[in-house]
C-alpha cells in the first residue's frame, strides 16, 4: 500500500501564534517525511521474505512502520485541528471540568504539557484523547487484557 500526503487542512496564514513559514515547513518536512518514511518501510516489507528473514529484521521494520504510521496519523490530526481559537462546549467542556477540577485547570495543564514537550524535545505538542475507562483499568491485572479479548490470567501481566 502506498500512502499519499494529504493536502494541508488549514490556512497557515490564519493561525495565531505560529508563522506561515513554520506551519508549511512542519507540514512538508515532518508530516511529509513521515509519509515518505512509511512508504519506504512498506516497500521494504513488501519485498521481505518473512519465512527467511531474521526475527530482529522483521521486528525492527514492524516497529519502525508503527512509529512512522503513528507520526503520519498524529500530524494529520494536528493539521486538521488547526483553526480559529475556540473553547470546547457541551459534553466535552463538562467532561474536562469534571476530570480536571475546572476547565481553566485543564487548559493550563494542557498548555503546559505542550510547552514542556517543546522544552524537552525541541517541539511542543499535546494531544487530547478520550480513552474508555475499561481500557485504562484493564492494563495490568484488570478483568480483561488490554485488548479485551479474553479473561486475564492473574499470573500474567498485560501491558
Amino acid at each position: 500500500m502506498t500512502y499519499a500526503i494529504k493536502s494541508l487542512a488549514c490556512d497557515p496564514t490564519r493561525i495565531k501564534g505560529m508563522s506561515e513559514k513554520l506551519i508549511v515547513s512542519h507540514y512538508e518536512n515532518n508530516y511529509g517525511g513521515a509519509v515518505n518514511r512509511l512508504n519506504a518501510i512498506t516497500a521494504r516489507l513488501a519485498e521481505l521474505d518473512f519465512a527467511k528473514a531474521p526475527g530482529f529484521v522483521i521486528n525492527g521494520l514492524k516497529r519502525e512502520e508503527l512509529i512512522a504510521n503513528n507520526s503520519m496519523i498524529l500530524h494529520e490530526l494536528f493539521f486538521a485541528s488547526l483553526g480559529d481559537e475556540s473553547t470546547p462546549e457541551g459534553e466535552l467542556h463538562d467532561a474536562l471540568a469534571r476530570d480536571f477540577g475546572s476547565f481553566d485547570r485543564w487548559r493550563a495543564e494542557f498548555s503546559a504539557d505542550g510547552q514542556g514537550a517543546g522544552r524537552r524535545l525541541g517541539m511542543g505538542a499535546a494531544d487530547l484523547v478520550a480513552a474508555r475507562q475499561q481500557a485504562r483499568q484493564s492494563v495490568g491485572d484488570g478483568p480483561h487484557d488490554d485488548a479485551c479479548r479474553r479473561p486475564a490470567d492473574r499470573r500474567t501481566r498485560h501491558v
